[in-house]
Order: C-alpha cells, then sequence, then structure tokens
C-alpha cells in the first residue's frame, strides 16, 4: 500500500547495519576524544551506551536502541550523532533511508534533519544542502526536507542556524520544527525563529504535547502559529484543546511507538489515537525514529488495529499522511489516488 512519513527523522530512521559500519570506521575511542565531559557523563549514565564507548564491535547493535525515558532516548540520538564526520557519510546515510524507504512502499516523506548536529562535525552548509537536494531528486520515494533547528541550542543559534540555511537555498526545503527538550526550551523562546521561517514561505511544525502537557500545543498554536503539531498527544488532556484542533483542522503527527518507547504512554491500550481520531483531529500516522523505536510503518498500522481502529480507518489515517502533507494540492491528489487505484485493486475499504 503507498504510504506517507510526515514525521521522520533522518538519523532515526538510518539501517541498523549503516551505523554498524560507522562504529567501525570510527572507533568511538577517537571520535569522542574532545567530545565535552558534560556529554561523556551523560553518555556514561546509560548501560545501553556505556559498551558501545569500550567495545563497540563486540556488542549487538540492537543493545544501543533500547531506552527506559525519553532523556535516554535523546542522549542515544545525541551519541549517534558524532559519527557522521563527513559529507559522505551524510550522502550516503540519505541514501541508505531512502531505499529502506523505498522498500516499504513509503512513496512521499518529509524528512526531518537537524543540520547543527552535522554542522558541528565540520561539515559546512554548503555540503549539506548539496547533499539534501542532490539525493532528494534521485529515483524512488519522494522526498522533501524539514529542517529541525534543535531547541536545545537556544533562540538564537536557532536563528543563525536557519539563516546559514536559506542562504544556501535548498530546493526541498518545505518547513521547519523544533526537537529536543521542551522543558527547558519551550515554544515561547522561539516566537522570532517562527516569525522569520513564516516570512521565508516556510511552512511550520514543531514538537509539542509529548513530553509536557497541553499548554505546550496552545503555546505552539497561538505564540508559534505552527500548521501542524509533531506528537501533540497530550491534548487528549485538554477538551478543549481537542475541539479546537477539530473545528480548526489542525493535524498532529502522532506516533504511537515512539511514545510508548519513551514511556509517554504507557502501552497501546491507553495511547490516545483512537479518541483523538473519533472526536475529529486530524492526523497521520507516523514512526519517528523507526531504527531507534524497532518499528515501521505497517508495524504502526498493526499497532492502531490493536487500539480498536477498524481496516477503514486506518486507510483514511494513511490518506491523511498525504492529505496534511505540506505540497501542492495537485501533488496530494496524484498520491490519493494513488492509495485509492490501491485500495480498489486489493479489496481495501476506503
Amino acid at each position: 500500500m503507498p504510504k506517507a512519513e510526515l514525521h521522520l527523522h533522518l538519523r532515526g530512521a538510518m539501517p541498523p547495519g549503516f551505523f554498524s559500519y560507522l562504529l567501525e570506521k570510527y572507533p568511538p575511542k577517537l571520535v569522542l576524544g574532545d567530545v565535552p565531559k558534560r556529554f561523556l557523563d551523560i553518555f556514561n549514565r546509560y548501560d545501553n551506551i556505556r559498551p558501545f564507548l569500550k567495545s563497540p564491535t563486540a556488542v549487538p547493535i540492537q543493545t544501543l536502541f533500547k531506552y527506559c525515558s525519553f532523556d535516554q532516548f535523546l542522549a542515544t540520538y545525541l551519541f549517534t550523532s558524532y559519527f557522521f564526520r563527513t559529507a559522505a557519510d551524510f550522502r550516503n546515510l540519505i541514501k541508505a533511508v531512502r531505499s529502506e524507504l523505498t522498500s516499504q512502499n513509503i512513496v512521499y516523506a518529509e524528512i526531518t534533519v537537524s543540520l547543527i548536529e552535522y554542522l558541528n562535525q565540520g561539515i559546512t552548509m554548503e555540503e549539506l544542502t548539496l547533499a539534501l537536494d542532490e539525493t532528494a531528486d534521485e529515483p524512488g520515494v519522494e522526498v522533501m526536507w524539514i529542517a529541525d533547528l534543535v531547541r536545545n541550542t537556544g533562540p538564537l543559534k536557532t536563528l543563525e542556524t536557519l539563516d546559514r540555511l536559506l542562504a544556501c537555498c535548498p530546493r526541498r526545503l518545505v518547513g521547519i520544527t523544533l526537537g529536543g527538550n521542551e522543558h527547558q526550551f519551550p515554544p515561547a523562546q522561539f516566537e522570532s525563529l517562527y516569525a522569520r521561517a513564516r516570512e521565508e514561505g516556510l511552512h511550520l511544525s514543531v514538537h509539542a504535547g509529548e513530553a509536557l502537557g497541553p499548554l505546550s500545543v496552545w503555546d505552539a498554536l497561538e505564540i508559534l502559529k505552527v500548521e501542524r503539531v509533531g506528537h501533540g498527544i497530550r491534548a487528549v488532556e485538554d477538551p478543549t484543546l481537542i475541539t479546537h484542533l477539530a473545528e480548526h483542522k489542525i493535524p498532529l503527527e502522532i506516533c504511537p511507538t515512539s511514545n510508548i518507547q519513551t514511556q509517554v504512554c504507557r502501552d497501546y491500550e491507553s495511547h490516545p489515537l483512537p479518541s483523538l481520531h473519533a472526536a475529529g483531529v486530524p492526523i497521520s500516522l507516523n514512526t519517528d525514529d523507526p531504527t531507534f523505536f524497532h518499528t515501521t510503518l505497517v508495524d504502526e498500522c498493526l499497532h492502531a488495529c490493536t487500539m480498536g481502529i477498524d481496516e477503514s480507518d486506518i486507510v483514511a489515517i494513511l490518506a491523511g499522511g498525504f492529505q496534511h502533507a505540506f505540497i501542492p494540492k495537485d501533488r496530494k491528489a496524484i498520491f490519493l489516488q494513488q492509495l485509492k487505484n490501491y485500495c480498489g485493486q486489493h479489496n481495501f475499504s476506503n
């Protein structure tokens, strides 16, 4: 079935074998030699990362992708960022992710990329944007890019990163988002950033209503004026917010397995996806960081079924992946027709 991903982090989607290759290419003892001590202390704090600091090739790669908290996930994600040392590494990452998505019949993806993390490794913005454009033009899944400006770097740095990105004029950049620590870096700190992006014609999303409650979603809507909300599931705690999202047709980019892995939700049975869908809130189904969370978009569909979502609603939610994309209506119509044709040929309800 043709599918779309709207909330998918580039490095979070790298095939595990690709990261194993990087660990062999760049021994951690050498790569992490100049990493600030505060980050090394964080890495040593977690038992999924610690073995890779000493004997990375002796540990099963899947050991790395196990977490007990959102902070542990973020630490693991940060750890992997140090192993992309050249523009070729970045380009090969994109190629590996594109190949994986194409194999899953994902025909359209808005992939989120945290450029600052690659800039910090010495890759230039020009090299990064060239790779984004050239690899996205290759056959297979149609890719557009969303820049995660990384809230943890602070308001001034995010603005600087956006300006550097815009100066390179990437053709396939459609929007921005902010991932990272919601507690320390709430939406109100980034009002100027979002105003700037809006002036440049970029679409707007933000991670909110995940680690924090519905107030962070309200702030995303009222201060940042986003068009979509990344995650946003804790909107379910505020009936007025649910009504607002439904009436104003503001989509949530929902990632069930991610929410459970980071302990935002206890289990699939208690996940608010069915309640949000039943209330008329527009949603798309996504994997977030599929390698880190051991999932695929097909897995997410199966989990939605266990939540009580029936076949016709699964198809409607998958259609939402195209309907809520940051692309022109004529492109959406083409993808939606592909989905309709598939359902007709395979006797799926739609």
